[in-house]
């Protein structure tokens, strides 16, 4: 069979193959452009991170602590939970209570869709190195689509989706906080608003729903950051097109899935702390686009204001910031370059970049102004407001669309500032630049690559022959609290799981069913049951007290569980 890729420019027709059958098959630019943009996306994915963590059955490097860890762990729980209604909750990370799996950030999409294939998949198996293959491919292959849209060249446009893959603030999230890598989810965004002109209004509604599907069954993050972007193109049509009923339908499928989503996963099933504090301490700081923090070697490190500023990391590469300043010098001594930027622009959509920019900012920076180590003006919004916003306290992390939208112009400016000077000429610099950015982020490639490409072998903190003789056990129970000793609170819960044990209480995002969690332990130590296992802290042995039980010391627990007798007098006492 031979198949024949063309070209879009020009008339917009691909060239034709045939087959023997006489059916012809056309691949054609765009198509080539995604394809090319994919497979450069996963290829730089198996250079940084190795081929072992794809590997479903290798579970030891989802085990060594941090994020990554209550990731698995809850999708673990989940996968041996009883389906319920709706069906993202789970009952036995929070026993006797249910939550769901959108508070573990298991990739809720994931978690699910392999649920229902449990009873077939390998007793140890994990989705996140495939899930980091695919964000990679879509990465990739959709910012290669979106430069394609402004530059009528397909290796430009593949070689160009490099930047999106390779952007800091995507590296940075893959393996911290997973399902923020689905960056990509972005620039669906952007390609869906940018396209909408030429899509029936059914067809644009259907793409949006499908969009709010995917972000409530994500990252709830993303539904904020996607609406921003959709919001801009579709009040730009309602103002400038007059047409009002295809952007309020794209608009309403848009929320309507994503607020279906969340339903059906769960996410309103409890309540939460939706203001945990600290907003104003994980925003975007004015000197982000140009702050490195710690992503160059060229350019220094700039200060920052609060303990959580990285949520603001909003620095697109050096490479990004090099094809800013040549386009800037070439729009400024070069008339053939101004002429091709001047007709670019014209008649485009830069009134909802500038609404999107203006927004994200906005939200990113939240009520606190800080430039460098410094709040420089602190905006008096009502209380109320400012709580609201709290439900989102990460807030720097609306700053990726501006980032994107930077990467972007950058390339498309250099495309056209370069116009002119000889047709290989725009490519060749845009390696070089490629070249220059992942050399100068080297570091912090390279800590990932020696990281995740090794062999990891898991150690569990329990090492005590006690544990084999609780095995028998029905349930686990912190009494004290471990979430700030996640080392020795994921050990338990991996030990939980090999035992076929629940636990109490977890690490969970928005401290999600806390008060329903502290009733739950109130009540299990009111009514201790002789399948349970009580857990301390060592240096909390005043809280040991209970005379029904005894205690022992191990792994720097102490270990409480009934004592025969204590139980069997409290049964009498019952029936008597």
């Amino acid at each position: 069979m031979k198949i024949m890729a063309g070209t879009e420019s020009g008339n917009g027709k691909g060239r034709e193959g045939k087959k023997p059958g006489g059916h012809r098959i056309r691949i054609g630019g765009r198509e080539r452009t995604l394809l090319g943009g994919i497979l450069l996306g996963m290829l730089s994915f198996v250079l940084l991170y190795g081929v072992r963590i794809l590997d479903v059955t290798y579970e030891d490097w989802l085990l060594t602590g941090g994020d990554l860890s209550q990731h698995y762990l809850g999708w673990c729980f989940f996968r041996d939970s009883d389906w319920a209604f709706p069906v993202g909750l789970m009952d036995r990370i929070a026993y006797p209570n249910q939550v769901s799996i959108i508070f573990t950030d298991s990739i809720p999409l994931f978690a699910v869709l392999f649920k229902l294939f449990r009873g077939w998949l390998p007793e140890t198996f994990q989705y996140f190195g495939i899930w980091g293959l695919i964000c990679f491919g879509l990465q990739g292959g959709l910012g290669a689509l979106l430069l394609r849209r402004f530059v009528k060249s397909d290796g430009y446009a593949v070689v160009g989706s490099l930047f999106f893959v390779l952007a800091p603030i995507e590296i940075y999230r893959m393996y911290m906080h997973t399902a923020l890598g689905a960056q990509w989810l972005l620039l669906a965004a952007f390609l869906i608003g940018l396209e909408g002109g030429r899509l029936s209004a059914l067809r644009k509604a259907l793409l949006c729903a499908l969009l709010g599907g995917l972000c409530g069954s994500i990252h709830l993050y993303f539904i904020p950051m996607c609406g921003i972007i959709l919001g801009a193109f579709l009040l730009q049509d309602m103002i400038f097109r007059r047409k009002f009923r295809a952007p309020f339908l794209a608009g309403t499928a848009y929320c309507a899935a994503a607020v279906a989503a969340v339903i059906m996963l769960g996410g309103l099933s409890h309540d939460h702390q939706l203001d945990a504090g600290g907003l104003g301490q994980f925003s975007f700081n004015l000197n982000g686009l140009f702050n490195p923090q710690g992503w160059s070697k060229i350019l220094p490190d700039l200060p920052l204001y609060g303990d959580g500023a990285g949520e603001g990391l909003a620095y697109p590469g050096t490479g990004i910031l090099a094809a800013l300043l040549i386009s800037a010098f070439l729009l400024l001594f070069r008339k053939e370059s101004r002429e091709a930027v001047k007709i670019r622009i014209q008649g485009k959509k830069w009134p909802a970049f500038v609404l999107i920019a203006a927004a994200s900012i906005a939200v990113s920076v939240s009520h606190r102004l800080a430039l460098g180590d410094r709040v420089i003006w602190e905006i008096p919004y009502p209380d109320r407001l400012v709580s609201l916003w709290g439900m989102f306290r990460s807030c720097g992390r609306f700053i990726w669309p501006v980032v994107y939208l930077l990467i972007l112009a950058a390339l498309v400016l250099l495309w056209h500032a370069l116009k002119g000077c000889g047709r290989y000429v725009p490519a060749a610099v845009l390696v070089l630049l490629a070249g220059v950015q992942i050399a100068d982020s080297m570091p912090q490639l390279k800590e990932r690559h020696d990281r995740f490409s090794a062999q990891a072998v898991y150690v569990s903190p329990l090492q005590d022959e006690i544990w084999e003789e609780l095995s028998e056990k029905k349930h686990l129970v912190f009494v004290s609290d471990l979430i700030n000793n996640q080392g020795l609170l994921y050990g338990l819960s991996e030990y939980a799981l090999e035992q076929d044990m629940t636990i109490n209480s977890f690490y969970f995002a928005h401290s999600a069913i806390q008060s329903e969690i502290r009733d739950s332990l109130a009540r299990s130590l009111e009514e201790a049951d002789r399948d349970t296992v009580y857990l301390y802290k060592e240096e909390e042995e005043g809280l040991c007290t209970d005379e029904r039980m005894e205690y022992r010391k191990a792994d720097g627990l102490i270990i409480g569980t009934v004592k025969e007798d204590a139980h069997d007098a409290e049964q009498t006492q019952i029936f008597s």
